[in-house]
């Protein structure tokens, strides 16, 4: 008797329903199924990740590459090879690329790159404003004959002979021209690069506010009108300031 798809069906159906009240009654044996189960698509899965023939697809080396016609590039207004353009930040052989190697060895610093000056970098050429004078008191914190106490001193006084000139320590512009009532007569003058120059301590001044001045012009005569310094006889009490900061005249003075 031929053998038909419905009576196949049929039976393998009353096999595998023979086969699931088996396992219901063997706990054991429907572990051991389920155990195998799962080692099987383990073993598969692995074998498939690993690349094993048959379960990864075919090898890359059998997939075959679009190519392009020759001519196509012409028709369509590009040539028939490719320019590969240099990524930014990436080494290679171009202009100011590194050293052309080509192993992203990093370039190495050119002698040639512009340079400008900043703004309020530069350092007047200062000079003494006096000549031969003699530090009675130097900068930073100081004991006061006149005041009697340690007090903070943002300049230097420089003791001369009466009458002596005092002259602009740099080129400038005078700031100011006024009758401090502890400094006495005292010029201030602004120069490039934010300083400025005090001369306090004067007989008399010999310019005014708004007046430029050069490098080493009289700009008055040393006198003893500093009421807090009275003690140091005739001089010029000199201050050197950067911005906001008092600056030790002998640092930037030869």
């Amino acid at each position: 008797m031929q053998e038909t798809p419905q009576s196949g069906q049929r039976r393998i159906t009353g096999r595998l329903a023979g086969l699931m009240a088996k396992l219901r009654g063997r706990p054991a044996l429907r572990s051991l199924v389920g155990f195998a189960v799962l080692l099987a698509v383990f073993v598969g899965s692995y074998l498939y990740f690993q690349g094993w023939p048959g379960l990864s697809g075919p090898e890359p080396s059998s997939l075959e590459e679009p190519t392009t016609p020759v001519g196509a590039g012409a028709d369509q207004g590009v040539t028939g090879t490719a320019t590969l353009q240099p990524v930014p930040g990436q080494a290679g052989t171009g202009p100011g690329s590194g050293t052309g190697t080509g192993t992203g060895t990093p370039a190495e610093p050119r002698d040639n790159v512009p340079t400008r000056e900043v703004t309020g970098e530069t350092t007047p050429a200062f000079a003494w404003p006096v000549d031969n004078g003699r530090t009675v008191m130097g900068f930073g914190w100081q004991y006061s004959e006149t005041m009697g106490d340690w007090r903070w001193h943002p300049g230097v006084d420089l003791a001369v002979q009466q009458g002596a000139q005092v002259l602009a320590a740099a080129g400038g512009r005078v700031l100011s021209v006024d009758r401090d009532p502890d400094r006495g007569l005292t010029v201030i003058i602004e120069h490039d690069g934010g300083y400025r120059t005090v001369y306090a301590s004067l007989a008399e001044a010999t310019v005014e506010a708004g007046q430029p001045v050069r490098r080493g012009q009289a700009i008055g005569e040393a006198g003893q009108t500093a009421r807090v310094e009275s003690a140091a006889g005739v001089h010029v009490h000199f201050e050197v300031w950067r911005g906001d900061e008092a600056v030790d005249p002998q640092t930037v003075i030869g």
